[in-house]
């Protein structure tokens, strides 16, 4: 008799650690085991640890959800996480002005450069700051790995040739402390869809905390400097080498210092749709290429925040696959850390609606104290597109439709029916919503408003930044 249950894969790497609570979250009535790999047996929904390959993206439809987003490097590499970042607050300043508050906003992450690529302009900067301190970081690795403080990057020659290279990083160093430690926010974000995008962030998380007391006195002890749980568990001079504080008690140690802990995280959320946001083309265009149904495909994310004596926070990487282990002892944190995580993944598989296949994920509302949506609509990110006129180019219409000469570069280009019916109607002076109706009006448009919205922006602001356009006082 054939099982008419429905079936999951997992990868089987780190068994038992990064899989167990998903497993033990899924409705054993309504699922059972598929093969070992997600090439390995037919399955219904994939559990996997690192980027599965080009055919589990494939599959990515008809209800079938894989656990991963294609292009989501665009957040979980460091160097492309600051490359998006910083040309999505161009195209803010192009549109809207270099001191505008939606260009300022960007400024989330410490100043990054890619080596080999910018060390011209590190070079500038470390001489501009002579004073500044510097973090050396492989730009794709995780767990605190090759981290190194510098005094002086330039003429440094970082060590090997590691998978995407090395960046090299402003160090923050005024934090705020906790207990004389520096530390870091681990949060988790559940990116349900890029189109539409829907961005939520889960109510807990926790302050991660270095094992030795914050100074500038000594820039090589990793335990002063560095807060990941990997690294500061190798400290034998502590009896506390790995502290976990839960969201909730840290609210309530910025209550007791009379700080307003609920408007840091209108901040961090904030903070955290706006990178989202940044990324949200280069995940979109790679989900399309791979043949993926966008609903079919989320991401669960790991992002460390630091938050300085100011009380701003900055966005300090995104991990992909954020560990579900438990690192911390009973009584550092490790029975919070071990309940918060089960129970949000227990949040996360019904947000996805696994259990429940009459309710589609993108249509489940948020229940109180698990993942809460925040606000990624187009109109609250960023302002009204103002008027936008031809930039270097003049325009040709004839019978192959609009061609653009770019009097710059001297080369002609010729946009496609939907690029060149946006550039039309915004020379025209529509606005964004007027541009997103028309567009609707097209064969095999996006029926998804506030994805056509996203797209439109992106198109107009890339060309701002370009030059092809220019936005009028």
């Amino acid at each position: 008799m054939t099982d008419p249950r429905r079936r999951y894969a997992l990868t089987q790497a780190h068994p038992g650690e990064e899989d167990r609570f998903f497993v033990e979250a899924l409705d054993k009535t309504q699922w059972r085991p598929a093969g070992t790999g997600p090439e390995g047996d037919d399955w219904d929904t994939l559990w996997h640890v690192g980027m599965p390959p080009a055919t589990a993206f494939q599959r990515a439809r008809d209800s079938r959800l894989v656990n991963h987003i294609p292009g989501n490097g665009a957040l979980t590499v460091k160097s492309s996480l600051a490359d998006h970042i910083h040309r999505t607050r161009d195209q803010l300043a192009a549109l809207y002005g270099n001191e505008s508050e939606p260009a300022q906003a960007m400024d989330m992450i410490p100043p990054t450069y890619c080596l080999p690529r910018d060390r011209a302009a590190l070079e500038a900067a470390a001489a501009a700051e002579p004073g500044a301190l510097w973090l050396l970081k492989p730009a794709n690795s995780a767990r605190g790995q090759g981290i190194r403080l510098l005094d002086d990057p330039r003429g440094i020659q970082p060590p090997g040739s590691p998978a995407g290279g090395w960046i090299v990083q402003r160090y923050l160093a005024d934090p705020h402390l906790i207990d004389h430690r520096k530390y870091v926010l681990r949060l988790y974000v559940l990116i349900r869809s890029v189109a539409p995008l829907r961005v939520e962030r889960y109510a807990q998380g926790f302050a991660k905390l270095a094992s030795h007391a914050y100074t500038l006195d000594d820039l090589t002890d990793p335990y002063i400097h560095q807060t990941n749980p990997d690294i500061n568990a190798t400290n034998a001079r502590v009896d506390d080498p790995v502290v976990f504080i839960d969201l909730e008690g840290y609210r309530a140690r910025l209550a007791a210092e009379g700080q307003d802990a609920d408007g840091l995280f209108r901040r961090i959320d904030r903070l955290i749709a706006r990178a989202v946001w940044a990324a949200r083309p280069t995940m979109d265009r790679a989900t399309r290429a791979a043949g993926a149904d966008p609903t079919c495909c989320y991401e669960f994310l790991g992002l460390d925040c630091l938050v300085d004596r100011d009380r701003r926070p900055w966005l300090l990487e995104c991990n992909l696959n954020p560990s579900l282990g438990v690192f911390a002892g009973p009584a550092d944190g490790g029975e919070q850390e071990a309940r918060i995580k089960r129970a949000m993944v227990y949040d996360l598989v019904d947000r996805l609606g696994l259990n429940d296949p009459q309710r589609p994920h993108q249509d489940r509302p948020a229940p109180a104290g698990g993942f809460q949506p925040l606000a990624s609509d187009i109109k609250t990110l960023a302002p009204p597109l103002p008027r936008l006129t031809p930039g270097r180019v003049d325009e040709h219409i004839d019978d192959h439709g609009l061609r653009l000469y770019d009097r710059q570069r001297q080369r002609w280009l010729q946009p496609n029916d939907t690029a060149s019916l946006i550039w039309l109607l915004a020379c025209d002076g529509q606005g964004l919503e007027a541009i997103v109706d028309e567009l609707r009006e097209l064969p095999d448009a996006d029926s998804d408003r506030d994805t056509l919205g996203h797209t439109v922006w992106s198109t107009l602001a890339e060309w701002t930044r370009q030059g092809l356009l220019d936005p009028l006082a």
